[in-house]
């Protein structure tokens, strides 16, 4: 079984397409990445749905 996804996302600064790569090993999450477009700070939120998947959202830091 495969731990790494990728997941596509648009950066909440300047809306570039980025794609993060989610451990999904460590269950719900948060931490903060800078977009590797503008640099700018972003929280990325991960949760794991009660089926198991996860969804993956971000928001200005």
């Amino acid at each position: 079984m495969d731990l790494l996804t990728e997941k596509s996302v648009n950066c909440p600064f300047c809306d570039a397409r980025l794609t993060l790569l989610i451990d999904e090993s460590a269950g719900s999450q948060t931490y903060t990445e800078d977009c590797h477009v503008c640099c700018q700070p972003m929280e990325v939120s991960i949760t794991q749905d009660a089926d198991g998947s996860f969804s993956v959202s971000l928001q200005q830091e």
